[in-house]
């Protein structure tokens, strides 16, 4: 993402909501926000601490193309999550009688919908595999 999307989404979340925000970065740090002080062209400028201590209100400058994701810490409903960012544009639900489109050309498995014919598919695949292991070691 570019420094300027990346200031979009910070804008898009409320204030309220800064002092719950993490950003985890590139190489697996996360930064648990306090204060948002400073949008700058390449980095961005917080209060903070870093994810796991104890050491409060450091100062830190954040490279734009250093950060990963940004994570709310909290519980959120998707009805919060719609108050973000507006309704959604387009329909994620799935078409009855379309198949999803699969990126690596490879068979959908059919999951059943029903709890008994899944429990005895399930049972089915673990009696075939323990059958197969023990074959393997009769003489």
């Amino acid at each position: 993402m570019t420094s300027a999307e990346w200031i979009d989404m910070y804008r898009i979340i409320p204030e309220a909501e800064h002092g719950k925000l993490i950003i985890v970065l590139r190489n697996g740090m996360e930064l648990c926000i306090d204060t948002i002080i400073r949008f700058e062209d390449h980095f961005l400028i917080v209060r903070g601490r870093q994810g796991g201590t104890i050491e409060e209100a450091r100062g830190f400058f954040v490279p734009y193309d250093q950060m990963l994701c940004l994570r709310l810490d909290r519980v959120l409903k998707v009805e919060e999550i719609e108050q973000f960012f507006g309704p959604p544009t387009t329909s994620v639900t799935p078409v009855p009688g379309e198949t999803p489109v699969d990126l690596l050309n490879t068979p959908t498995p059919t999951v059943p919908t029903d709890p008994a014919v899944a429990s005895r598919l399930l049972l089915e695949r673990i009696r075939a595999v323990r059958a197969s292991s023990l074959s393997r070691y009769n003489y």
